[in-house]
């Protein structure tokens, strides 16, 4: 009895994300934070000043802060 290959199942040539390939220019990165209730509710305001707001503005509040 001779075996057959069969074309079922298995990866497909070719198929998937090409070896190397990176996200596009201009994208963020996914980011991990834990914080308690409270906190987050600060970090969620400060995220929109930055992403929809002032972020220069937002630069120089955090440089005042740190002095």
């Amino acid at each position: 009895m001779a075996e057959s290959k069969s074309t079922r199942g298995g990866k497909r040539e070719g198929a998937g994300r090409p070896k190397g390939a990176t996200k596009p220019e201009g994208t963020r990165k996914p980011r991990q934070l834990r914080a308690y209730d409270d906190e987050w509710e600060i970090i969620k305001r400060f995220e929109q000043m930055v992403k929809h707001g002032n972020k220069e503005a937002c630069i120089k509040a955090l440089e005042k802060l740190e002095e």
